[in-house]
Formats: structure tokens, C-alpha cells, sequence
């Protein structure tokens, strides 16, 4: 918008007046000289509208007429004016239709722009998954994949492994994605860190995931549990257990002496920030007739079995896809 000046009452009009003695000019050709048409000199002279400050400085320019006031005190005046004008139209308008910036006017808004974008081919249409909504075993460890190192946020979702522990799991987790979903995932090696990340971006991605239960946000804060459909079958849950013990869990070897001699044994475990999966997790266990000990601290949250046979049937009955839960398997005699 061109600056325009406030003049005092009248002074616009007399200041015109002059222009028009000075020059010995009319109205049209006066109007013609600035830009504009007469019907706009015409309201400047009867101080309906304000004039604008290339007009007002070209007339004193050719005419040599010199102002009543200071430009920039007039600019000043027709600035707070035109903010104050603003601020009523505003509040006028807010009666009238309410708040503009309500949660559904944005949600609106921006499913407007994004339409129009993709429309003219600024940016693409919303990619479609050919996702199999039939539940299985697989669907059902793939969850257990999520929960344990997913995250899911509005537009993406990623799981971040160990790049060197679960170096030979990475192929596995891309292939049931690749199974469940008919396309392939992208995955980075993070540089400041020991991680592969593997990336699925789309809205209707994420529209998937939350269909089977898993929640957008941080997992600890929503204390997440398995969707319920997964409680529904022994199968189900045995492989949602494989899929979290696969990402949040390990096999370690327990080693103590009695009298100087050394003895070892195997034992697993799960650790967990949610307790809802805690709990899932040695239900199944015992459920299987294991006995696991579950352990909620402040900071330790986890659920342990201690029997070398019971871990060896866990491997057995439960089983694993990832090489890193066998490696420690041959280091107990």
C-alpha cells in the first residue's frame, strides 16, 4: 500500500486550492499530472480520502509549495490512523464470525492450500499404501517391531536399530514392511550415532498404522499397550512378543564362581519404558508356562527369565529373527 498523509482539518483542502492558483491548472489535467482520475482529486479536495505521498510530493515539487507540517508527522498520523481503523474492523468482525484462529479453521485452511498445491503439481498427491488389513503373525510381530523400536509421528514413521548389533536384522525388518505394505523402505546410517533408521513417510502411512492400534507421539509419555485385536490369538501374541524381544530385548550370560570355580548360564531380557508392554510381555511368558520376574523401577524396567532351560524354551516355542538374541548361545558350555 502507497504511504499516504494526514493533514490537519482543512489544510489538505487549502493546500489543494493553491496547487490549483499556482498552476493555473484544472482539476482533470491536475489529476492527470499525479495518476489519478478526477473523481480521486476531486474527493482529495473535499478531504473525503487521503492523499498519497508521491502524489503530495510531486505537486510541491512543481509548483513549489511548501507543506503546513513535517512529512514524517503526517506519515506518523496516517499510520497509527490506519492502525487503529484495522484493530476496529478486527474487533468488529470478531463478533461477528468468532475467533479465525480456532484448531478446525487451520485444519480447513490448510486442506485448502495443500489441495491447490497439488493441484498445480507444487507438490504430489498423498502416496496410497496397498496395505493387507487381514491380521496374521506377521502383521502381529511387525506391531511388536514398532512398539519396541518404532516411533510414529503425523506425517512419519521410523524404526532406529543398533547399526552394528543389529546389523543382519535390518534386512528383515525391510522385508516385512516390504511384505505387509508392497513397497520397499529407505534407510540411513545416522552419523552421529550407531544407528540405521528406517524411514516410511506419508500421511496415509501413518493412517495405516494407527487403523491397527499403534498411537502417534512419544511411547513412554502414553504408557502404550498391543491393540487388542493381538490379545485375541495365542499366535498373535506370541509373535508381537518375538517382535518387541527382537528390538528391546537380549540374551546375556550370567557368569559367578563358587570356591574358584566358574559357572555360567543364559538368561533374557526385556526392557521397556512402558509398563502396559511390561506386563503384556510376562503375561504371555507365563501364559507359556515360563516364569519370568517383571521389575519396575524408577529407572530399571524389565522383564527377566533366569532358567537357562527356560530361555532355551523361550527360543525354542517363542523363537527369534534377529541373529543378535543367538549370538551368546555357543559361550555357555
Amino acid at each position: 500500500m502507497k504511504e499516504r498523509l494526514i493533514f490537519k482539518a482543512g489544510e489538505q483542502r487549502k493546500f489543494l486550492l493553491e496547487v490549483e492558483k499556482k498552476s493555473g491548472l484544472k482539476v482533470g489535467a491536475l489529476a492527470k499530472m499525479v495518476g489519478v482520475v478526477g473523481r480521486s482529486y476531486r474527493d482529495w479536495k473535499r478531504e473525503k480520502l487521503n492523499m498519497s505521498l508521491s502524489a503530495t510530493h510531486d505537486l510541491c515539487e512543481s509548483f513549489g509549495i511548501k507543506l503546513s507540517e513535517e512529512v514524517d508527522v503526517m506519515i506518523r498520523r496516517w499510520k497509527i490512523n490506519k492502525s487503529s481503523k484495522a484493530r476496529i474492523g478486527g474487533l468488529v468482525c470478531y463478533r461477528k464470525h468468532g475467533s479465525f484462529a480456532t484448531l478446525e479453521g487451520r485444519r480447513k485452511g490448510g486442506a485448502k492450500a495443500l489441495a491447490v498445491l497439488r493441484k498445480r503439481g507444487i507438490i504430489p498427491y498423498a502416496k496410497e499404501y496397498n496395505f493387507q488389513k487381514i491380521k496374521s503373525e506377521e502383521l502381529a510381530e511387525f506391531v511388536g517391531i514398532m512398539l519396541g523400536d518404532g516411533g510414529i509421528t503425523m506425517s512419519q514413521a521410523c524404526i532406529t536399530l543398533n547399526s552394528e548389533a543389529d546389523r543382519e536384522y535390518l534386512g528383515f525388518v525391510i522385508g516385512i514392511i516390504s511384505r505387509l505394505f508392497n513397497f520397499v523402505p529407505h534407510y540411513i546410517k545416522r552419523k552421529d550415532s550407531k544407528a540405521n533408521c528406517i524411514y516410511c513417510n506419508g500421511i496415509n502411512y501413518v493412517r495405516c498404522l494407527t487403523e491397527l492400534g499403534l498411537k502417534i507421539g512419544n511411547k513412554v509419555k502414553l504408557q502404550v499397550d498391543v491393540p487388542e485385536w493381538i490379545e485375541d490369538k495365542v499366535d498373535f501374541k506370541i509373535a508381537c512378543v518375538r517382535g518387541l524381544m527382537d528390538t528391546d530385548g537380549g540374551v546375556f550370560i550370567h557368569k559367578y564362581k563358587v570356591n574358584e570355580k566358574e559357572y555360567k548360564y543364559l538368561k533374557i531380557s526385556f526392557s521397556n519404558r512402558s509398563e502396559p508392554l511390561l506386563h503384556f510381555v510376562e503375561r504371555v511368558l507365563r501364559g507359556l508356562k515360563l516364569n519370568p520376574k517383571i521389575v519396575l523401577g524408577r529407572e530399571n524396567k524389565q522383564v527377566w527369565l533366569y532358567n537357562h532351560r527356560e530361555v532355551e524354551k523361550y527360543l525354542q516355542v517363542v523363537g527369534t529373527h534377529n541373529p543378535r538374541l543367538l549370538r551368546n548361545l555357543g559361550g555357555v558350555r
